[in-house]
């Protein structure tokens, strides 16, 4: 009896050390408020995927943040856009996470962080502590949420991370939990002819279809056959959403299929943060450019280095020949399993039409070097600037009354650029005094100029951009705007925190520091607000006196502007 009663007694223990086990090496929850999700993982983003999830905060600052497991943090990034408040902890199954966003960090933490802003004399710090200077354990408070950084509102923004090569992973493979029982909504299909002589509907380029139907089963709304002819591509323009919340989101998988055959998919599960502006490819590029509209390319341009599709298919185009049929489906999936389909038919009508030539214009090979040079430009693009072969077009405009130089039209904004182009533009009418206020910029068709930067030498400017679209040299005299929130007549209007937007009419905001007494002071930069806030710091700032603020701005052209004030405190 005793023998059974021991081997009862190991057993149970054996059971409970490995449920112990198990909790231990699984995630817990950032948050302890019920969990809803404003974006996902993989989502598409102006120049990249989103790399992780955004929690609501229940639109509050202040909610406290919690280690989703055990480990150290080692690294700490302050930044005025990006993730702002961001924290990175290291845990011992492998996996990293991140926390980005916050508001602040615990008291400690806060503190190191303080110190060594005041030791670089800088707000933006990137720091890695030594692993054992914070250790953490699970569900342990490590700050508390906020709206820091580029956010757009309050979330925390929650990442996790393959440790040793730093992949973000889908963080739902490991929350299992989060309810989603709505399946992806589409909303319109592409067809894009892709062969010389091909076309869609009889025409040389793309054609949008609407989308009906209501679940998961859905059709195209006026054209349930479609004539083409050629090899065509399909895109699909889709989001998917989360029980109790109304937020779009990004799908999780995709696959086309012709003729009931597979031809291609994909399946968000990693993204190399080193990949991630291939983002430019899998996409419609100039559909976003153009209608502010992300969608999903089902095949894949030749430059493109995306691990996330399906080796074993084909690259996702297909052709149509006079009088044939092809039935094509598309299914959208999201992680919980739920999927859309989407079915239509391709008729094969042929019909000879060619693509209007581009004046101007000269062929452009995706795998080479290519470059362009004129008396008054130079262009060089190295060999994986573009994804896909294309005939670059160039033109050139006369000099207007604000810049110092021909307007260069340099293709259009619609192409993607991976890996940063040469712009060497030749000057005409700068005169010697505006050289070091002068540099190239972007001009919209709307003339809103944008800082592009460049360096001078023997009348040429150089600069590099991943942008394409219409260039030319200006200057900026003007320095930038400060204006004070909390001062006025050299008294206070807040009592515990001075505060100042800046502002720049063109070059754009470079660097600023804030003295108290000819001491540097910490301002913390807001850049999506425009805001700089000095919080009132007894350890570092003697109360009970009269003190002299100095506070400059300068922008990237050089321009400064100085802000002085004496105020009591």
């Amino acid at each position: 009896m005793q023998i059974i009663n021991k081997n009862i007694y190991f057993l149970l223990f054996v059971f409970l050390s490995l449920k112990i086990s198990a909790q231990s090496e699984s995630f817990s929850y950032p948050v302890k408020i019920p969990v809803f999700l404003s974006a996902n993982f993989c989502e598409l983003r102006p120049n990249h995927f989103h790399g992780g999830i955004d929690i609501k905060t229940e639109q509050r600052i202040g909610v406290p943040m919690y280690a989703a497991m055990e480990g150290f943090i080692y690294r700490i990034v302050v930044s005025p856009g990006g993730y702002g408040n961001a924290l990175y902890i290291e845990h011992p199954n492998g996996k990293s996470t991140v926390y980005g966003h916050l508001d602040r960090f615990r008291d400690d933490i806060q503190a190191y962080v303080k110190e060594e802003q005041y030791r670089q004399k800088s707000f933006a710090v990137d720091l890695s502590p030594d692993k054992e200077q914070f250790r953490i354990e699970k569900e342990e408070l490590i700050a508390f949420g906020g709206n820091s950084g580029s956010s757009g509102g309050p979330h925390l923004h929650f990442e996790i991370r393959d440790t040793p090569t730093q992949d973000a992973l889908n963080p739902l493979a490991f929350y299992p939990d989060i309810r989603d029982n709505i399946p992806p909504r589409i909303y319109s299909v592409l067809v894009y002819p892709l062969s010389e002589t091909g076309h869609v509907n009889f025409a040389s380029f793309p054609q949008k279809y609407q989308v009906a139907g209501s679940g998961n089963s859905f059709s195209l709304a006026k054209s349930p056959q479609i004539e083409v002819y050629g090899k065509i591509g399909i895109a699909v323009n889709t989001n998917d959403f989360y029980d109790g919340s109304h937020n779009p989101c990004g799908i999780y998988s995709a696959e086309l299929k012709v003729d009931d055959n597979l031809i291609f998919a994909f399946t968000f599960d990693r993204m190399p943060f080193s990949d991630t502006r291939y983002m430019n490819s899998h996409i419609d590029y100039s559909e976003s450019v153009d209608r502010g509209t992300r969608i999903h390319r089902m095949w894949q341009l030749p430059g493109n280095q995306l691990k996330i599709y399906r080796k074993d298919l084909t690259n996702g185009i297909f052709d149509v020949e006079d009088g044939q049929n092809r039935k094509v489906e598309l299914v959208l999936s999201d992680l919980a399993g739920n999927t859309s389909t989407v079915r239509f038919t391709l008729k094969g009508s042929f019909r000879e039409i060619r693509k209007p030539e581009m004046a101007n214009s000269r062929f452009f090979p995706y795998d080479e070097e290519n470059f362009l040079v004129t008396p008054d430009l130079e262009f060089f693009a190295p060999k994986g600037a573009f994804y896909d072969d294309f005939y670059f077009r160039y033109d050139s405009l006369p000099r207007a009354t604000t810049t110092y130089s021909a307007l260069h039209q340099i293709h259009n904004d619609g192409t993607p650029v991976h890996d940063a182009v040469t712009l060497r533009i030749k000057t005409t009418g700068l005169p010697e005094h505006l050289i070091g206020k002068a540099f190239i910029a972007k001009i919209s068709v709307n003339g809103y100029r944008s800082y592009s930067g460049g360096k001078y030498s023997d009348g040429w400017f150089t600069t590099e951009t991943r942008t394409l679209g219409r260039y030319a040299v200006v200057a900026d005299t003007i320095p930038p705007v400060i204006n004070s929130l909390s001062l006025k007549n050299n008294a206070l209007t807040e009592s515990n925190r001075i505060r100042f937007t800046i502002s720049d009419n063109l070059a754009g905001i470079k660097s600023y520091e804030g003295t108290i007494n000819g001491e540097w002071a910490l301002f913390e930069y807001d850049a999506k607000n425009r805001l700089l806030v000095y919080r009132f710091d007894p350890a570092r700032l003697t109360l009970g006196k009269r003190h002299q603020l100095v506070l400059q701005v300068t922008d990237n052209a050089g321009n400064i502007a100085t802000y002085e004030a004496n105020f009591w405190k």
